[in-house]
């Protein structure tokens, strides 16, 4: 979710899968870290720190192999709350993307994470493991194995799997900048509105969230999740006043 390249640090972890860069600035670990300071151990701990590497990492792949699929080079940077992919030049005979195109880019990230719950749902459910799955307040769909998985620790990594694989794609598909929904809502109200739609989104995103920080800090008493809102609400408001929406990003 991020509107552009965080600065590079000699702390970088840089590496590429299926040939596409990858690099990890330190604040996406410390980030997850400091999500993570509920964990009663500190096996617990680590078995997070890789489930929300290992649920980002497919997120950005999504958007990414997408924008390969069109002919591009793509580059993914994990940072803070989320990552980037980039577009990066294009291949001699690339497509020229249009609003259907970004759409689909941009929805291939949150699609992505929900693939991986369900090859991992599937999986448990071939290896006899019983998996539930709620629907409801506060986390909208809660996904878990229910009994232990060969370890406590593989069980742990697998519900923290399903809960960033899940949840935070379902975020991520709600029409607030710069979350992904945030970007479709956009590329639909400029093809419906072409001069006045980016301001249409900006509008939906700044209440979309002032509404969610509200019933964030009123009814789910998560001063976090509500500070988050309220952050992205201010984000969209500040764009609106200066008369311009943001660029795309991944």
């Amino acid at each position: 979710m991020l509107a552009a390249e965080p600065p590079r640090t000699p702390w970088d972890l840089s590496f590429a899968l299926f040939r596409i860069p990858v690099r990890v600035h330190p604040m996406f670990w410390l980030v997850g870290l400091l999500l993570g300071m509920n964990a009663k151990t500190a096996i617990e701990l680590v078995m997070w720190m890789i489930a929300v590497f290992v649920s980002i990492l497919v997120h950005e792949l999504g958007h990414a192999t997408t924008m390969r699929a069109y002919g591009y080079y793509p580059s993914i940077t994990l940072y803070a709350l989320g990552g980037l992919a980039s577009y990066g030049p294009s291949a001699y005979g690339a497509r020229r993307l249009g609003s259907f195109e970004h759409v689909l880019i941009t929805a291939a990230g949150p699609a992505a994470g929900f693939a991986l719950a369900a090859v991992l749902y599937l999986a448990l459910r071939l290896a006899h493991f019983e998996v539930i799955v709620e629907v409801g307040l506060p986390y909208l769909i809660e996904i878990g194995v229910a009994e232990i998985v060969w370890s406590t620790a593989l069980s742990r990594f697998i519900n923290d799997l399903f809960f960033v694989s899940v949840f935070w794609g379902l975020v991520n598909l709600l029409p607030v900048y710069p979350l992904d929904g945030g970007q479709i809502a956009r590329e639909i109200f400029t093809k419906i509105n072409p001069l006045d739609g980016e301001r249409w989104s900006l509008i939906v995103s700044f209440t979309t969230a002032c509404f969610l920080a509200v019933i964030a800090f009123v009814q789910l008493h998560s001063v976090f999740t509500a500070v988050f809102f309220a952050y992205l609400a201010y984000w969209s408001y500040a764009a609106l006043s200066m008369g311009s929406g943001p660029g795309r990003w991944r």
